[in-house]
């Protein structure tokens, strides 16, 4: 009804918040958003597109072909055929959904410069240069250590060391902390996101939204937190009322509205918490049982909320007091309008100069209920109006309205940025892009030559019997029915005894083969062509003939997709902005910290912990990874990941594939290569003790083949010595001796000398024999080491493998 009655302004946003409770204030806001809404939007024509969709073509669409000449008897309307919609444009939008999701769409988390968020936060920053130089402070004694170990290694006394020389450079430090500041903040960023794509069922989302996109030129999405969730939906094109500005993306646009269509229990389960007695009893009167019947009159309104009937201008109220207001019901009379708005209001702000506690000079941000203090401490306030985003709900039409939630701020505020997102067009200037309205046109001429040719096969039956109807005695009808089931037809000749009437008996031959051949070739033409409209083309649609190359083919593919390559960038621009919306609701959201493991987007179990207060903090934005740096960087990464991978790096090769972000990989390549450096470290230290260990057995050989050697020339000198002491015995006493003692004394000599000599030769072969078993002991004892060394450098590569 409010179409037909008097519109109504949009109330002034920079009031008090005692204006902005009072209900004809909200209540104005509410209604102005939702008529603005309905106005501005052509319901009708996203209607038509759905239908069309679904093949219900209107039949004006086939206005000339079914009436041509605008008969109004129904006699002249009855055509012998159907008109059937033959769908060519389903399969054209599965396709372009299809390959989207198949198509890489990632996502990137990027922390922005710390000192542009640390100027935002004066006690971030404090926080964040203490951690600098806890971090600084370890950074030294690391490297004062490793110098004085050094020093004491090459026999120096570590206490001449300079403190000085160990000290890092502090604008090398500091740049390099910044740098892995911004890396973790990124890194945990990209957690969240990943987590909130998991929890929202993402892919469904905007799977849904790229269909509305591409099939009927616009989508729409919305964020909202509900305690410590976030609630992520898809709005469809039938709730959705959009009220644009100069801003291309919805979510810098200044108001939007959603119509939804719930039943009375579910008006009560969703406004549970805030309906008030009074909301109930009227639902609980008028909402509960009523049909399209049920009307309210001015009075039983006024009854209900007094203080509501102060938003109708004086016209309003006459007219509303003249004719009761009819409960706008739908389907059936089941479902009731609810309205839900968001709209960009101002808020009241104060910033308060004061002394703090430590008696320095600071600055706090005050709601406009802030009374100024001078003796707490208070120097002056200065008043200003910051953008704020509002939403309400209003349960029916304007006259028979409940608001259970008024003008109520959204929790988060972003710069005056909706909850709700999305796109209606390509480009500024550009228009939309539908496929449904592009194909439409060859959709309906194609229906309307199938349709003829249809007409075609109904009337003309190829082969006519021309017979004369005299011979065709009782009932032709019948004949006529029983020729065309058994093709026997029974003719009267009693009245043609001569044959004169049997001589006209001919067959005529109507054959529309050919036209019927031309009509079913102009509606694949048509096919064809309408393909080429949206740029699916025989190669797009796999249709390659054998003689194409795969350069050729390839090509092609290239040139095809190029249409549909801005309307991807634009949509993927989107999701970028919706997921900065997710992330800064996350922040409030996630406020008493979030500790939970979650299935990623490759269905990899992961654990998040997440640290509350420098996620708060942290001024990220959304990078499309598809763009072409990062294409680029992806396709080095990848190459990269392909040489480690021949170079035995399977581990460095994995995470540089399935890393998320750039910084991730980088992250995980790095973490890897301080493990492959330990590795290395450890294998040097390996290398180093079986060298010294064999170094030192062969030591112990060379020792034990000396000390043998030793023993066996001893014995040999021995065994001289006694020989020459023998020789020099018999010559005295050849000289001083009678020839018979000599004889005799000769030959107990002689016999002495035998036995000594193979006592000494015994001797020297037991010592020959322990020698042979001690070298043999020794060599044993050298094989175990070996043995042991052995294992252990197959024990150190195998952990080399195994890591």
């Amino acid at each position: 009804m409010i179409d037909s009655r008097h519109g109504i302004d949009f109330p002034a946003q920079r009031v008090s918040s005692a204006e902005k409770n009072k209900e004809s204030w909200y209540a104005n806001c509410i209604d102005y958003v939702i008529q603005l809404g309905i106005n501005r939007k052509n319901r009708s024509d996203i209607e038509t597109k759905i239908n069309i969709l679904h093949g219900n073509i209107p039949d004006s669409f086939y206005k000339k072909t079914l009436n041509p000449y605008n008969a109004n008897n129904e006699r002249y309307l009855h055509f012998p055929a159907t008109m059937r919609n033959l769908d060519i444009m389903s399969d054209i939008i599965r396709r372009y959904v299809s390959e989207y999701f198949k198509s890489v769409h990632e996502f990137i988390v990027c922390a922005n410069n710390p000192e542009v968020v640390l100027r935002k936060n004066k006690k971030l920053e404090e926080e964040v240069l203490r951690m600098a130089e806890q971090a600084f402070t370890q950074a030294f004694e690391q490297r004062l250590a490793e110098m004085q170990n050094q020093a004491m290694q090459n026999g120096e006394d570590p206490n001449n060391i300079n403190p000085q020389e160990a000290m890092p450079d502090v604008e090398q430090f500091i740049k390099d902390f910044n740098e892995n500041y911004i890396d973790d903040l990124s890194k945990q960023g990209q957690d969240v996101l990943d987590y909130i794509r998991s929890m929202t069922e993402d892919m469904h989302v905007y799977l849904s939204a790229y269909f509305d996109y591409c099939a009927l030129g616009e989508c729409y999405t919305y964020t909202a937190i509900r305690g410590e969730e976030l609630q992520k939906e898809h709005i469809s094109l039938l709730e959705a009322y959009p009220i644009p500005n100069s801003n291309f993306f919805v979510e810098d646009h200044d108001m939007f509205a959603r119509r939804m269509l719930l039943s009375y229990n579910q008006i009560i389960d969703m406004f549970d918490e805030v309906l008030t007695k009074k909301d109930r009893d009227f639902l609980d009167d008028y909402y509960k049982d009523s049909d399209i019947s049920t009307a309210i009159t001015y009075q039983q309104y006024l009854d209900y909320t007094p203080a509501g009937c102060e938003k109708f201008t004086e016209s309003e109220r006459t007219l509303f007091k003249e004719t009761p207001e009819f409960l706008k019901l739908e389907r059936d009379g089941e479902l009731f309008e609810v309205w839900h708005v968001v709209w960009r209001g101002e808020a009241k702000r104060g910033i308060v100069k004061y002394i703090n506690e430590l008696g320095f000079e600071d600055e706090k941000i005050v709601d406009e209920g802030y009374h100024f203090d001078a003796e707490s401490g208070d120097i002056s306030i200065e008043w200003k109006y910051e953008p704020q985003i509002y939403e309400g709900y209003r349960i029916g039409t304007r006259y028979t309205g409940i608001y259970p939630i008024k003008a109520k701020p959204i929790p988060y505020q972003r710069n005056g940025k909706l909850p709700y997102n999305g796109i209606n067009g390509v480009l500024p200037n550009m228009g939309k892009f539908s496929i449904v309205s592009l194909i439409t046109p060859y959709q309906i001429l194609r229906n309307i030559i199938s349709y003829h040719r249809e007409m075609v096969i109904a009337k003309n039956k190829m082969l006519v019997l021309l017979i004369p109807q005299s011979l065709m005695a009782g009932d032709t009808e019948d004949k006529i029915y029983r020729m065309a089931a058994d093709g026997v037809l029974y003719v009267d000749d009693t009245d043609d005894l001569n044959s004169q009437k049997m001589a006209n008996i001919r067959m005529l031959n109507a054959n529309m083969g050919d036209y019927i051949t031309q009509l079913t070739n102009l509606m694949d033409a048509l096919k064809y062509e309408a393909r080429e409209m949206v740029d699916m083309n025989m190669q797009r649609y796999g249709e390659i003939a054998q003689s194409a190359g795969q350069a050729t083919t390839q090509e092609a593919v290239a040139r095809s997709s190029m249409g549909s390559v801005i309307i991807t960038t634009m949509f993927d621009e989107m999701r970028a902005r919706d997921y900065q919306r997710d992330i800064d609701f996350a922040k409030l959201a996630y406020i008493d910290g979030l500790q939970i493991s979650f299935v990623d987007s490759t269905y990899k179990q992961r654990y998040l912990s997440l640290d509350v207060d420098s996620f708060i903090n942290t001024d990220c934005s959304i990078i499309v990874k598809n763009n072409q740096k990062e294409t680029d960087k992806l396709e080095q990464l990848k190459q990269w990941a392909f040489s480690a991978a021949q170079n035995g790096d399977l581990d460095m090769a994995i995470a540089a594939i399935t890393g998320n972000n750039v910084t991730q990989i980088k992250d995980t390549v790095e973490k890897f290569m301080e493990i492959k450096r330990q590795h290395e470290e450890q294998m040097q230290q390996a290398d180093q003790i079986l060298k010294q260990e064999e170094m030192q057995a062969k030591l112990m050989e060379i020792q034990a083949k000396g000390e043998e050697d030793r023993k066996t020339l001893a014995t040999k000198y021995q065994y001289e010595m006694g020989l020459q002491s023998m020789a020099m015995d018999a010559e005295n006493l050849a000289n001083g001796a009678n020839q018979d003692d000599t004889a005799n004394q000769l030959k107990l000599l002689s016999e002495q000398n035998k036995t000594n000599i193979a006592k000494e030769k015994l001797d020297l072969d037991k010592a020959k024999l322990n020698s042979d078993l001690l070298n043999s002991a020794l060599d044993r004892q050298l094989k175990r080491e070996e043995m042991k060394n052995q294992l252990k450098i197959a024990t150190v590569n195998k952990n080399k493998y195994d890591k």
